[in-house]
């Protein structure tokens, strides 16, 4: 199925808000678990974070 950029744009950036607030609603539950700042050389994690939040169908 054919897809414009604008369409993307838009799915990702819904997925990247989805992200935030499921990631803030696990810091309260977890703070622990669920840092909100990353040490210098591991900011790659938060793409990480990021990707499987959007392929374990948390979207």
């Amino acid at each position: 199925m054919a897809q414009t950029l604008d369409a993307f744009i838009a799915e990702l950036r819904s997925d990247v808000e989805r992200f935030e607030q499921a990631y803030r609603a696990r810091v309260v539950e977890k703070p622990d678990q669920y840092p909100l700042s990353l040490p210098d050389g591991q900011e790659g994690l938060w793409f990480e974070f990021f990707l499987d939040f959007v392929t374990n169908d948390n979207v």
